[in-house]
Formats: structure tokens, C-alpha cells, sequence
């Protein structure tokens, strides 16, 4: 059997013998086969099998986000999950063969639909947002397979505006828009490059909001098949055109003027970053931003999350500071029931890989009560630092040591392949007209951030020893 070292690293092969290597209470390296164990010394190196394609942790070169940052615990970890008679067969069945796109299909085959929102009976219209809020249920925004999703990006995209005003309760600057089918909107500007980082010394609260990040959370959301996330595109306006002639006098039209360029500006109103230090200016008066669906007639209950941040950020939270919180303050309120609970580690799950400090609240439609999602709202201050992976934002699902079936078997599925969750969000984004949405250092975290969470979900168990059946809860919702 040949065995091909990476970067000088060095292998043991042993066949048909399990070797532990431990350290520091972690396992370093674990590869099971039917006929061979391959113990890695590194945590992010692989070996490649070149005359044995059953082994099914390696080689990474069958692809997946291991592909570009392999985590040895993990692998032991998937080892354990594709040893579970009770997941095999099932729809949750996990390989390194199946395409993502094709192993996303048919999870989607078991989504439940759940009650329809009776706040959108009124809605009698045939316009795509109407049908769009019509089809809401307690489970979803939208189904992947409804066509209607498309149509309404499409109108976001090109419907002419009739009605510009600020939006309320927004700290940035940010637009709320009529457009002339009778639907809302609500734009944000791209006031930074898509390759500008956000500066290491700056605090969350400070950072300015990002479109580009909401789009990609859109689609991220997509993809991880949550469908919680409000549609969003990518849209340019001409300030001269479409913003001056329809847009509220005091709040808007009257910080408009002209840069010492010749660009038109403006600065509107609201808290942060709205005065003639910090206006938007365009090119010469076109700005770049993205348009989301105002959800329109829906009653909105905004619930402040357990796991906020203190502003200033300097001081910590008692969650910040003992790892026992969820134990001790969130698991014993009978506030949170369980699917409540999950919820929230979807929201970290997404909060982590996209790098977003800034989740104080949730939101839920208000007639669902604890019975529905936590609508994905507000991701704009994701993606900004491509080589800080933020710990803090995993905490729900660290301290609580609790995941869903379904999330777990999708995140396990971009791992090991063969589609990577990187390649996969590349191309989701193709669909956005200011492709490439994302910087690519950006979609290449995502693998590295896709382990470590992983990691954390195996810590649970093989570190602190939590039963599995107590981490991994099947709540028959996908």
C-alpha cells in the first residue's frame, strides 16, 4: 500500500489495530478502515490513500470544506455518526458520493409545512410578494421548490420606487422603500469594498453595516436549507433619480449635496454614521446596495437573546465569563422549550460561520408564539474579518451542547464532501448580479469555521461526555 506524506509530515499505518493518541484531553488524529487506521500527527494536514477509496474519513481528495482544513476529531466524530444503526437508511445518512445539492434535496422532501400566517389572509393580490407572504408558515419564510422566490428578488431588483423614507428604529443608515406594485423594501448602502477587513482595534458596534454580507447570509441560509432568511438582492440606485424625487424632505432630501469631487451625497438621519462627516456619495450619483422584503402586514415580536452583549463590549456578560450559563440560567427557564432552544443553536451556527457579533435579539412572527423560527434577520455585520474565527458567537451551541439532526447531517455533509460548503456558497452566489459577492479569503473561512464548529459539537461528546442522544435532538424539523 502506498502512503503519500504531506509537507514532510510523517504517518503511522497499523493494520487492524486502533491507536489513541491524546493530548491535552483531545484526541490528535483518528482514521478508521475496515482494514486500516491511519494516525496524523497534524491538525491540519491529510494523507491521501492512493489504492484504498473505502476509507471513508480520507483521502481529502474526494473534497468537502476537510479538504482545505481537516480536523482529526471530526473525523473520528463523522466515524461515529456513519456507525449509528439508527441513522443509517434514513434520510440523514451522510457520504463522501452523494452531491450536496442532491443530499439537500432530499432532507427537503420531509420539511413540514405547519400552520399558514393568518395575518396574511388580507393579502388577496396576485403580485409576488403578496403570494410570497400568503405561502408564510410557522416552519419556513418560503419552500426551496416555490418558484415565487425568484419573481420577488427579480422585483427587487428592478421595480421602479415610488416612496423613499428612513427607516425607523434603524442606528445606520438605511432606506425604507414603497415600490410601485404596492410592496416595501429596505435598502442599505455599500459604504466599504467588499476587500476592505474590518480593523482589528474596532469595536462591533462600530462597524459599519455590510450588504454584501446580508446577501451572503441569504443564500447561506439557502443552502443549510433553513429558508428563514427574508429574500435579498444585490440593487444600484441612482440617488438624482430614484431617491431625491420620492424621498421624505427633512430626513433625506435636505442632506443632500455635492462633494468637493462633483459626486452627489447624502447623509440622512439616524444614529450612527448619518452627518456631513460620514455621507454617501456616488459615482457620480450612483451608490451600490442591497434590497430585502419588508414583510409586509406580519406582527413581529423581537425577543432579546440570553446570549446578548453588554454595550460598551468591554464589559463581559455573565455568559461570557462561566461556560456553565446555558446549564444554569437558560435550560431551567420555562421560557425556552426546546425547539426554542434549537433555534438558537441554528442562529449560532449561522452567527459563527458568517462572523456576526452583533445578535442581540431574535425575532419570531408573534401569532406562532414559541412554535416557529427565529426569522434570520440582520446579518450585516458578518464577513469581516476573513482570519478571526469568533469564538464567542459558537457559545449557544458550546455551552448548551445541543444540535439538531438535520443541522448536524448538513454541516457533516459539507465537510466530508464532495461538495465543500465554500464552493457551495460560490456558486449559490452566482445568482446575485454583483457576483462575486463575497471576497474569497471570506468563502474560504467558511471551511475552516465549518470545522472548528463541528469540533465543538464533538467535544460534547467525546470530551465532556455527554450521551449522544442528549446532544444530537431529532425534533422532526428540518
Amino acid at each position: 500500500m502506498v502512503i503519500e506524506s504531506i509537507l514532510g509530515i510523517k504517518y503511522l499505518v497499523i493494520s487492524r489495530i486502533v491507536l489513541l493518541t491524546l493530548r491535552r484531553n483531545k484526541i490528535i488524529a483518528v482514521c478508521m478502515c475496515a482494514t486500516l487506521f491511519v494516525v496524523s500527527l497534524s491538525f491540519h494536514q491529510t494523507v491521501r490513500l492512493s489504492d484504498n477509496n473505502k476509507c471513508r474519513i480520507f483521502p481529502s481528495s474526494h473534497g468537502g470544506s476537510r479538504a482545505n482544513y481537516s480536523f482529526p476529531n471530526v473525523d473520528w466524530f463523522i466515524e461515529q455518526y456513519q456507525n449509528r444503526s439508527d441513522l443509517r437508511g434514513t434520510f440523514f445518512e451522510v457520504d463522501n458520493v452523494q452531491s450536496y445539492h442532491n443530499f439537500l434535496t432530499k432532507i427537503n422532501t420531509i420539511k413540514k409545512k405547519g400552520k399558514k400566517l393568518s395575518s396574511s389572509n388580507s393579502l388577496n393580490g396576485t403580485q409576488p410578494f403578496e403570494i410570497f407572504m400568503k405561502n408564510v408558515n410557522q416552519n419556513y419564510l418560503y419552500h426551496p421548490d416555490d418558484l415565487i422566490i425568484w419573481k420577488v428578488l427579480r422585483d427587487l431588483r428592478t421595480r421602479p420606487i415610488t416612496k423613499v423614507e428612513m427607516n425607523p428604529g434603524s442606528s445606520h443608515l438605511v432606506l425604507r422603500m414603497s415600490l410601485d406594485n404596492g410592496g416595501m423594501a429596505i435598502f442599505k448602502v455599500q459604504r466599504t469594498p467588499k476587500d476592505q477587513e474590518v480593523h482589528p482595534d474596532l469595536f462591533f458596534i462600530r462597524e459599519m453595516e455590510r450588504p454584501n454580507a446580508e446577501v451572503a447570509a441569504f443564500y447561506l441560509d439557502r443552502l443549510l436549507g433553513f429558508y428563514r432568511a427574508p429574500p435579498i438582492v444585490s440593487r444600484s440606485l441612482n440617488i438624482t433619480r430614484d431617491i431625491v424625487p420620492f424621498g421624505d424632505k427633512r430626513t433625506i432630501v435636505d442632506t443632500v449635496h455635492r462633494s468637493p469631487a462633483g459626486n452627489v451625497c447624502f447623509f440622512g438621519t439616524c444614529l450612527d454614521y448619518c452627518s456631513l462627516h460620514t455621507p454617501v456619495c456616488g459615482k457620480p450619483d450612483l451608490i451600490e446596495g442591497a434590497v430585502s422584503m419588508y414583510l409586509t402586514g406580519a406582527s413581529i415580536e423581537t425577543i432579546q437573546t440570553p446570549w446578548g452583549r453588554y454595550i460598551p463590549p468591554f464589559w463581559k456578560t455573565r455568559w461570557e465569563k462561566d461556560d456553565t450559563f446555558c446549564d444554569t440560567d437558560v435550560k431551567t427557564n420555562s421560557n425556552y422549550s426546546m425547539r426554542t432552544l434549537l433555534n438558537y443553536m441554528d442562529v449560532s451556527v449561522m452567527d459563527f460561520l458568517t462572523g456576526n457579533l452583533d445578535r442581540h435579539h431574535t425575532e419570531v412572527f408573534k401569532e406562532f408564539k414559541q412554535e416557529t423560527f427565529f426569522i434570520h434577520f440582520d446579518n450585516g455585520r458578518g464577513f469581516g474579518k476573513s482570519k478571526y474565527d469568533c469564538w464567542s458567537c459558537m457559545a449557544p451551541v458550546r455551552q448548551c451542547c445541543l444540535i439538531r439532526l438535520s443541522t448536524l447531517a448538513k454541516l457533516l455533509k459539507l465537510y466530508i464532501g464532495p461538495d465543500s460548503l465554500s464552493q457551495v456558497l460560490r456558486e449559490s452566489l452566482k445568482a446575485d448580479p454583483s457576483f462575486p459577492v463575497l471576497w474569497e479569503p471570506h468563502l474560504d473561512a467558511l471551511d475552516r469555521r465549518l470545522g472548528k464548529l463541528l469540533s465543538a459539537i464533538s467535544d460534547c461528546i467525546n470530551v465532556k461526555g455527554k450521551a449522544w442522544q442528549d446532544v444530537v435532538i431529532d425534533d422532526g424539523l428540518n
